[in-house]
């Protein structure tokens, strides 16, 4: 939802007794723990898109829709997160620092990425769905599934998100400063129509449109994939061993994620849009700090979800683990390199006459000669680390 229109320390009697704590666990929270969320999350979430799209994983569709969202999920902890962070945090309303144009583009992209973010989600687990009902063998190469799916999402929510473009932003007259402030957000209490209208409404719309029907979906599908690719998987005698047991890995680490959409975001959100009303928390104290804490407690779920796909990817699938150790370590060796370590082993023979003359005798060709052993556990290491890096063919 719309994060400028939640509490800040503004609305915070004076810091005495019991208001004192709970204003230094908001700061602690906003100013700490959100700093935290935005440098480790965006850190993770890079590596993660970096890892999924590496040669072994990038076959996999399942892996490019994944690192979109980790992308898609950097760009929710650098415009929401980081709004509530200065908003709750250090008092700045980074929305309303400048004129109406700023306020709604911010609003927009924000609320836009936060809806891609959710959806290719849904696209993810309905591709997983698909392919775990069929196998195919080979995949082909003129496959654009994913970029199509993109646009075709994007330009959804852009034309779903346009009463931002257009609308949001009110101008709100303080008494107490006799000054004017721009409200980024929209305003139910507004005597404008459709201010009016859209703060009664765009609360709704976000709930159902970014939340309810995309966790509907994703929980249909994600049960149907996890009866077709663990319960009753299908068996394909084409596919060798390890190309199952990657698919199946794949799997895990999409409904991982899933999982944490589900538990972490969908609940914070129903709450914030069902029981956040302004006017009940103003009635008491009690019910104002009570309000304050609940709503803190969500959020941090909330952006927890966004800044965690790495935790998710790694704590799920030992093929993104070994795909990261790869990366960060570089301590394997390419095909070609075998094949020069195996020719450097022999080259001193071949610059020494006398024992090239003695070997064509046949005095040093005997079949357990240390030099056939030699070549014999090359050729082995070498077909060994071909079939490691053997593609799997399968998507």
């Amino acid at each position: 939802m719309n994060n400028s229109t939640f509490f800040n320390d503004s609305f915070v009697p004076q810091a005495t007794g019991e208001w004192a704590t709970v204003q230094l666990i908001n700061r602690i929270i906003y100013r700490g723990y959100f700093l935290f969320l935005i440098v480790a999350g965006t850190c993770g979430n890079l590596l993660t898109a970096i890892t999924l799209f590496r040669a072994k994983l990038r076959k996999y569709t399942t892996c490019q829709y994944m690192a979109v969202c980790a992308l898609l999920n950097i760009g929710v902890l650098l415009t929401n997160t980081l709004n509530l962070m200065l908003t709750q945090g250090y008092h700045i309303h980074i929305r309303s620092l400048f004129d109406f144009g700023w306020c709604r583009m911010n609003t927009f992209v924000a609320q836009w990425i936060r809806g891609m973010a959710s959806w290719i989600l849904v696209a993810v687990a309905f591709d997983r769905f698909q392919q775990s009902k069929t196998v195919r063998r080979t995949q082909r190469k003129d496959d654009y599934t994913v970029i199509f799916t993109m646009l075709i999402t994007g330009l959804v929510l852009f034309i779903l998100n346009l009463h931002y473009l257009l609308f949001t932003g009110n101008t709100v007259t303080l008494p107490e400063h006799n000054t004017t402030f721009l409200a980024c957000f929209f305003d139910k209490n507004s005597g404008n129509g459709i201010q009016n209208f859209f703060g009664k409404t765009s609360i709704w719309q976000e709930l159902v449109v970014y939340i309810i029907v995309p966790c509907i979906f994703t929980s249909i599908f994600n049960i149907y994939i996890i009866k077709n690719s663990f319960l009753n998987p299908i068996n394909n005698e084409h596919l060798k061993s390890r190309s199952k047991s990657r698919t199946r890995r794949v799997t895990t680490m999409l409904l991982a994620s899933n999982i944490g959409f589900l538990s972490l975001v969908a609940p914070a959100q129903v709450f914030i849009a069902v029981a956040f009303d302004a006017q009940r928390g103003m009635q008491s104290d009690e019910n104002f700090k009570s309000l304050l804490n609940q709503i803190n407690i969500y959020q941090c779920l909330i952006n927890t979800y966004y800044a965690a796909s790495f935790v998710f990817c790694f704590a799920s699938s030992s093929l993104f683990r070994r795909e990261i150790d790869k990366l960060l370590n570089r301590h394997y060796k390419p095909k070609h390199s075998l094949i020069g370590t195996t020719s450097e082993a022999f080259a001193h023979y071949e610059n020494r006459p006398f024992l090239q003359q003695a070997r064509l005798s046949g005095a040093y060709c005997s079949n357990s000669s240390p030099n056939n052993e030699h070549m014999s556990e090359r050729k082995i290491q070498k077909r060994s680390t071909e079939s490691t890096i053997e593609t799997d063919g399968f998507i």
